[in-house]
């Protein structure tokens, strides 16, 4: 059922047809139409008819060459799959199942916390946070996921469409209200995981975000939502609605109550939506109710009053308070405005770290209206200035009894302004900059938000975390522009070409639904910038409960440091490139890489010095091996190994490590690197005096070294030429291992001639080069069953054994157009040797608004997967996926495989006779478990206190002769101790019931005084 609705036109108004639409749970299908190849995107989005993905077989022993066949695109792959889908379904007549395994794509479980401030529910015990199109509940007890209520976005609606506001119903504390970019708003009810079946479409040209608030008139209370939006004619606009069911006697209505030409980015309703406080960009906006009186939306009415600040406003609080007799004002108006708003208190941060207190700024205003209006004198409204922030003020929040201001930023550092005699407090050192900050409605805690994807909640006495929510801390496009372009600021050095570089990550074989992946700080990408991002931690992040385990750091950070150094550049950390796990897991392998910023090397300026040079010769890079320890739950460093290999054969400086591979059936490593080596690693027993070194725990301590190198030989047109020629340092190179270790192949860019070697990794000779086994410059390599598959201009498959190639499917033209490095970043390849298949990843650039490609960005880019069986050019699946994948690996457990993309969400690719990993991913609400979680922790203290009167006489008489001999020994037990030990999670999570006996025997058992 829909509701139509015509605003009616007054001062500032607008019309606008207000829809209530019915969602659906179709799955959207349609994707992009383009596949990609673009060597700076300007050229690789350009619109293309072609066939861009050629499927050629190829025959006999040393066949090189693609010959013509029907081409193929990915695509048209994509396009017959979802073909044959929907014949399915039409289909009513039975079809023989096809030979080969059909294979699905799960959906997507993880994401991101969007930036909004947290909300705290009635009674403090859960906290709610959204991800892109989800609303996540979690408990303050245990901090597990309570609940997951995912929005229903159907084919008809745009696959970006995310959440960008949330709010708590101030009528009903179980109902929130949820706006989407698409101008959708939903009336969820979080308890019970409802509404999200229907929603109200406001506006056409999308939403930029929304509050709400609840207002009595004409007898009635409910909840009125505002809205900002951009007007179709051009500018933005405040919006008032209230939105009614379906079959309500009320109509839904809505008004436009303010209008401006520039974007309006925070908007806040306190006081039963009374007052209005707004941040458009430097200016701030303060409006009050003129009247009570209406019966309707559509006739309400606010007088907006601005206020200009120094610089872009990046956050903004406020904060309502009754009127003191020195705070009354004399004049009539501004007297009955006071006694009827009250104290109107607003802070305001700005990008360039400063904070402004305005006090009682809604009184100020109306005297400066009315001074302006009569010709006296002006009223002076010059707030009160702090400034500790180097950068932009992400979150500024008053404390409930307005004595203190919090703020935080990007320093990692929670600040706390005490007003009344100018001091700070400081909680220094958190993960990751501070992007929220909330004051629960108690006033006992903090709910802080931070950039690395994770929350806390902090006690306001002592700063301790009492709960602790942390997602997947992948790279992620950012959806809107970041506050620090907001100002010119030095940037640090930037790739040549904009891409999202490849998420190093493995699965636990010890733990399947354990992830590890390479992290930074601040994951978050601008998709118009070309920056660097460094990735120094370790996170295990469990895809089974969807939770973070553990972080930990893989290389030198500054999150305890100063991270700006004295020029205001932000010092650099290093970036980990590679990371493999041995197939028992206990050992991992890391290669991180630092390259000083081209600003510090400047003072070498000179006409014969290349900085470029200059950089590669001081670049570090470090081939690390870690333990596991089972006592510590930890990876342990146990070997490190500087500069593995040199920038060429004749220099000594730290040359690049272009890939890490690890032996399947052995512990063993192996890497190739810019010299033209490869080494081969392997652990060594420790000794001394020939004796084996032991460790606390007895066991013999290993390291690990170099046991075997391999120079590749030069390719054939090399060695014939006479004249010597200037060694060419290869760009890249890929290495790849058997299923059982025999056989290592290698092949390194720079040359004429496209090499693969086959060496014996156990003695380490080359036992056979093959030429022009690719033709422009080999990305990925990897071997599965006896075929071996490249990735280069075309995707390639060679059988070993026959020495024959098998089939090539071509790239497309724009693909093609893309530079190494992007290719390098963005194409991937794995193979799953369980269901002897390999999986090709590309990236793909979608269409914009209006049909219009958007060149030099990455709004838009998503990806296409295609599954193949090595001995069969036709793919067992292909199929687009929304976002641009940064990392796909093998699963652990089942046939298939994980991919992660670039909103932080993981997906499991397998066959669909198995079940994948991410399946596992439940909250408490989907098993059930609410009551567990929702039980309070006075309730095992109420049990004893019932059960107390019931005791015989006999028992009662021992107590009162232990009291009387001896008050102090008796124990006193608190309610929190005993939570403590009951409420720790869910059932399946709880400990021993012998155990928790023993606990709760020893808080109720006495001290023994001593031993006669």
């Amino acid at each position: 059922m829909a509701s139509v609705l015509k605003r009616k036109r007054g001062s500032a108004q607008g019309v606008e047809t207000l829809k209530r639409a019915k969602a659906t749970t179709d799955v959207l299908e349609d994707a992009p139409t383009s596949v990609i190849s673009g060597g700076g995107w300007d050229a690789a989005f350009a619109p293309t008819q072609n066939n861009e993905l050629a499927t050629i077989n190829g025959s006999g022993a040393h066949n090189d060459k693609l010959e013509s066949s029907d081409a193929e695109d990915f695509e048209q792959y994509t396009q017959k799959e979802e073909s044959e889908k929907k014949a399915k379904k039409l289909s009513k007549s039975k079809t023989p199942k096809s030979k080969g395994p059909e294979w699905k794509v799960s959906a997507p479980i993880g994401g991101r916390m969007i930036d909004v401030d947290p909300l705290f529910t009635e009674g403090e015990k859960f906290l709610i946070v959204a991800h892109r199109q989800s609303i996540q509940v979690y408990s303050t007890a245990t901090s597990l996921l309570h609940r997951s209520i995912d929005l229903s976005v159907n084919g008809s609606r745009p696959a970006n469409v995310r959440i960008v506001a949330y709010a708590l119903s101030e009528t009903d504390p179980n109902m929130i209200w949820v706006a989407c970019s698409d101008g959708a708003v939903y009336h969820i009810n979080w308890v019970a995981g409802s509404g999200t079946d229907q929603f109200w479409t406001t506006s056409s040209m999308g939403m930029t975000h929304m509050t709400a608030s609840s207002m009595t008139s004409a007898g009635r209370t409910r909840d009125i939502v505002f809205t900002t939006e951009e007007r179709r004619d051009g500018g933005w606009r405040v919006t008032a609605h209230e939105l009614t069911p379906p079959g309500s006697n009320i109509p839904t209505v809505a008004r436009t109550i303010y209008t401006s030409t520039q974007p309006i980015h925070i908007l806040k309703a306190v006081k039963n939506g009374s007052l209005i406080v707004a941040a458009s960009e430097s200016r701030v906006l303060v409006a009050n109710l003129k009247t009570a009186d209406f019966d309707s939306v559509d006739k309400i009415r606010y007088e907006f009053r601005v206020f200009e600040s120094t610089d872009y406003i990046s956050s903004i609080d406020v904060r309502v308070t009754a009127a003191n007799k020195s705070q009354k004002s004399k004049s009539k108006e501004s007297k009955s405005k006071a006694e009827t708003f009250g104290v109107v208190d607003v802070v305001v941060g700005d990008v360039k770290g400063s904070i402004f207190v305005h006090n009682d700024l809604l009184r100020k205003m109306i005297q400066s209206q009315n001074a302006a209006a009569s010709g006296k004198a002006a009223v002076d409204m010059l707030p009160r200035k702090m400034h500790w922030h180097r950068k932009a003020v992400q979150s500024v929040k008053w404390s409930l009894d307005g004595n203190y201001i919090i703020s935080g930023g990007s320093e990692t550092v929670l600040v706390l302004w005490q007003l009344d005699t100018g001091k700070k407090q400081f909680l220094p050192h958190l993960s990751a900059t501070i992007q929220n900050i909330v004051v629960s409605p108690t006033g006992s805690s903090y709910a802080v938000r931070l950039a690395d994807n994770s929350a806390m909640i902090l006690s306001t006495s002592e700063l301790k975390a009492t709960t602790s929510v942390s997602g997947l801390q992948a790279q992620v496009i950012r959806d809107t522009v970041s506050l620090d372009s907001k100002v010119s600021r030095v940037k640090d050095d930037e790739r040549e070409g904009i891409l999202v570089q490849r998420a190093p990550a493995v699965i636990n074989p010890l733990k399947p639904s354990h992830l590890l992946l390479a992290v930074g700080e601040n994951q978050e990408i601008d998709p118009l910038s070309k920056q660097i991002l460094s990735t120094p931690y370790l996170q295990t992040f469990d895809v089974a409960s969807s939770h973070n385990i553990s972080r930990q750091a893989l290389s030198r950070t500054n999150i305890t440091n100063i991270n700006v150094g004295p020029n205001a550049h932000r010092i650099s950390e290093p970036q980990v490139t590679h990371m493999q796990i041995s197939h028992d897991g206990l050992w991992l392998a890391t290669v991180d890489e630092w390259l000083p910023p081209r600003r510090d090397l400047e003072y070498l300026g000179h006409s014969t010095i290349n900085l470029a040079d200059e950089q590669r010769k001081r670049r570090e890079v470090y081939l690390k091996f870690w333990q596991w320890s089972k006592t510590s739950e930890t990876w342990e460093l146990v070997s490190r190994v500087d500069a593995p290999h040199t920038m060429a054969p004749e220099n000594c400086g730290a040359g690049r490590i272009f890939d890490l591979v690890v032996d399947p059936s052995s512990h063993a490593f192996s890497t190739i690197g810019e010299d033209s080596t490869v080494r081969i690693w392997r652990p060594k027993t420790r000794t001394r005096d020939g004796i084996a070194v032991r460790g606390k725990d007895g066991e013999a301590l290993v390291s690990w070294s170099c046991r075997g190198q391999v120079t590749l030989p030069k390719p054939v047109s090399e060695v014939e030429v006479t004249v010597p020629a200037a060694p060419q340092r290869p760009d890249h190179g890929c290495l790849a291992f058997s299923e059982d270790g025999s056989v290592l192949a290698a092949a390194l860019t720079g040359g004429p001639d496209a090499v693969i070697h086959l060496v014996d990794p156990s003695t380490g000779a080359v036992k056979f080069s093959r030429p022009t086994s690719y033709t422009g410059d080999i990305v990925r390599m990897a071997i599965v069953s006896q075929y071996l598959v490249t990735v280069a201009d075309e995707v390639r498959v060679y059988d070993i054994v026959s020495n024959e190639l098998k089939y090539g499917i071509k790239l497309g033209s724009r693909q093609l157009a893309l530079n190494l490095e992007q290719k390098a970043e963005m194409i991937h390849l794995n193979v799953d040797r369980q269901s002897k298949t390999f999986a090709v990843v590309l990236p793909c650039k979608g269409r914009e608004k209006e049909g219009v490609h958007i060149a030099g960005t990455l709004a838009g880019v998503y990806s296409q997967i295609a599954v193949f069986e090595a001995a069969r050019a036709t793919p067992l699946m292909a199929q687009s996926l929304p976002h641009l994948i940064t990392a796909l690996i093998p699963a652990a457990a089942s046939p298939g495989y994980v991919a992660i993309d670039a909103a932080a969400e993981i997906t499991t690719i397998t066959p669909k006779s198995s079940q994948a990993t991410a399946v596992m991913a439940h909250s408490i609400a989907d098993l059930g478990l609410e009551s567990v979680v929702e039980e309070p922790a006075v309730g095992l203290m109420q049990l004893v206190e019932e059960a107390q009167p019931e005791e015989d006489e006999e028992m009662a008489d021992v107590e009162a002769i232990e009291e009387d001999a001896d008050d102090d020994g008796a124990p006193v037990v608190s309610q929190q101790q005993l939570a403590n030990i009951f409420d720790i999670g869910p059932s399946f999570a709880l400990p021993p019931i012998e155990e928790m006996f023993y606990q709760v025997a020893e808080l109720f058992s006495a001290k023994p005084i001593g031993v006669q």
